[in-house]
Order: C-alpha cells, then structure tokens, then sequence
C-alpha cells in the first residue's frame, strides 16, 4: 500500500514496485490517511508513506491498526533537513530515502523487514544517534533487570514482539510488556532509539550474560524443569 501525494514521485515508486518479485499486489492512494484506512481492507503487509504528509489522524488510524497491521516504512525527501521528531513520532519497520529509491533497494528493505531488520539510511541512523548519545551523557543509565536484559539484546538482534516472547519462552504480550518496560526506562520513544541507546552505551554487551540464558536448552531452563519436577515439603 502506498500513500503519497506527490505525483511525481507516486509515479515513479509504483513504477518500482511493478517490477519487484516479492509485491503481489500494489494499491496506492494520493494521502496517507487513505492509504491507512484502505490498509485493512487490503490485507497489506506493507504500507509506504511520506514522513512529511503524515498528521494526527493518519497516526491514529495506524494506532488502531494495532501489532497485526502492516509494517509501515516512511519515507523521507531529505535525510538532513527532516523533522526527526516526526520521524520518532511514528511507529515504523523503517525508513527508506526516497533520492536512493530503486527498486533494487525497495526489495531489499522488504527482506530485511520480513527478517525482522530495520532498514534506514546511515546519515539519518547518525542524526537520530546525536539525541541517544546527549541523553545518555545526560543522566545515567537505569538499571535493567535480567529479563529486560534478554529482551532488549534480541531487539537489537532485530527480533520482533513475537520472536522475543518465543525465545523467551513467554507470550508474545509478555514479549510487548519487556519492550514496553526497556522503552519507559530508556526514555525511547520508539525501538530505534532503544537499539542505538543500548549500542552506544554497551548494554547489548553487559547483557551477553542474560542472554545465554534465554537460548533452548540452558542452565536457566533446565533450573526451572528441575524446579518443577521437585517435591512438595
């Protein structure tokens, strides 16, 4: 699904899609909020639109989505001059150039999306590090507990809600919850900023530990069977 209200480039990405493999169908709209409302109609696991043309409304209809709806992949005219506060604002897979768009490159942010990676273009993964790294110089970093240890080195991973609650041996909403808790302690306002936070100060590597814990068959699982299978008094 594409929402675009620029012609010109609306025509050019459709051209792009027509001739990537992986696009079964392609619907596309000339605003975002009508490309977020037909989402759900269409069953599209895709949704492109422009950061810049996205407003409350638009946001809030991706907000009823809810985890089921698509992956949205925002666009942006100009990696150095975007409102990284808008780019933040709204819960994305990724973030794609539109300058660099061919369809070489909207095939493999598909993939990477699909393997659950964030695609975004460097010099924007820059900009919005600057804000990680002055907060984090800022006050200190709060203290995370084992568990949100482990979640958050498989969101760095990549991993989504679903893929952390399965390796986690939990519920993809208990998955949600650690997310939710590592974003709030973090002061994140998206996994994004969580990811480059948690790069930038190391705790994917202070977290290695919990991390082999959270992997089938470990002394931690096996602690737990062992647990379960003692006896009573």
């Amino acid at each position: 699904m594409l929402g675009l209200r620029n012609d010109l480039q609306r025509y050019g990405i459709e051209r792009m899609l027509e001739t990537v493999p992986a696009v079964r169908k392609l619907r596309s709209h000339t605003d975002s909020l009508g490309a977020v409302r037909d989402t759900a109609a269409a069953a599209a696991d895709i949704l492109l639109l422009s950061v810049d043309e996205i407003d409350a409304e638009a946001v809030a209809g991706l907000g009823a989505l809810g985890a089921d709806g698509p992956k949205v992949l925002l666009l942006v005219d100009d990696e150095e001059d975007v409102d990284l506060a808008r780019v933040t604002s709204v819960p994305s897979a990724g973030i794609l150039a539109v300058g660099g768009l061919t369809a070489e490159t909207l095939y493999d942010a598909f993939a990477r999306v699909a393997r659950g990676e964030v695609p975004i273009p460097p010099r924007l993964a820059r900009r919005l590090l600057e804000p990680a790294r002055t907060a984090a110089a800022a006050r200190p970093l709060p203290r995370l507990t084992p568990r949100e240890h482990q979640a958050l080195g498989l969101l760095v991973d990549g991993m989504s809600n679903r893929m952390i609650g399965r390796r986690l041996a939990i519920s993809e909403h208990g998955a949600k919850r650690l997310v939710a808790n590592i974003l709030a302690k973090l002061d994140c306002p998206n996994r994004t900023m969580a990811v480059a936070i948690a790069l930038r100060e190391g705790l994917y590597e202070q977290g290695a530990a919990a991390r082999r814990t959270a992997e089938p068959g470990t002394t931690e699982r096996a602690t737990v069977v062992a647990d379960r299978m003692a006896p009573v008094g």
